[in-house]
């Protein structure tokens, strides 16, 4: 417990008002980063935190949910969880509450970006486990979304990083053609000029060209 601090938040479907754990930023000790940006720490993962679960309705949401609008529809699909999420979470306590943002998310209609990031996340938690159908399913999810997210959305935040993540997840499984069409697209798409993602892309096209 010494690793958290409580952070005071509102319920965006209650109203309630409840303290749940962060991890100190000088508690936090990454370990090595997947190319798909899943960051592993030792000791306790933040990305465990961003995901707030009210103890009072159950509602599950992060920083950059939206107030819901289908509030009803909502309240009638969630119930409060018997399990405290609000303190320490193990990987599979850090699930339940993924889990839950991904049905309020569902429910209340949430930005595609939003809805792809949480399945992301619940694949890097399995990856932790070593629970690959689980990581795959989620993987297929998060792409699923990240796809509609591309080609609804014209005001993505970070159109180069949602292109990277759809080469790079459906590199994971195994649409290697397809995801060589999105690294090539970064990489000669004038209008991106992240240095970064620019490298990862090329990084990742010749780790297929040298799997062949």
């Amino acid at each position: 417990m010494d690793e958290l601090f409580f952070k005071e938040k509102k319920c965006l479907l209650c109203g309630a008002k409840f303290k749940s754990g962060k991890v100190k930023r000088s508690k936090q000790y990454m370990l090595k980063r997947d190319s798909d940006f899943c960051i592993h720490y030792r000791g306790e993962n933040p990305a465990f935190y961003n995901v707030y679960v009210c103890p009072q309705c159950g509602y599950g949401f992060t920083d950059n949910f939206t107030p819901p609008k289908e509030k009803e529809i909502i309240k009638i699909g969630i119930n409060p969880l018997e399990v405290d999420l609000c303190s320490s979470r193990s990987v599979e306590e850090a699930i339940i509450a993924y889990q839950t943002a991904l049905k309020c998310a569902l429910l209340g209609k949430e930005r595609e970006t939003i809805i792809a990031g949480l399945y992301l996340h619940l694949a890097w938690f399995n990856r932790f486990l070593e629970n690959k159908d689980e990581e795959m399913k989620n993987l297929k999810k998060a792409l699923e979304y990240y796809e509609k997210a591309i080609e609804s959305d014209r005001d993505l935040e970070n159109p180069a990083t949602v292109f990277y993540l759809i080469g790079e997840i459906n590199r994971r499984i195994g649409n290697d053609k397809k995801a060589v069409k999105f690294f090539a697209h970064i990489i000669n798409d004038k209008k991106i000029n992240d240095p970064n993602i620019i490298r990862m892309s090329r990084e990742r096209w010749q780790e297929i060209r040298a799997a062949r």
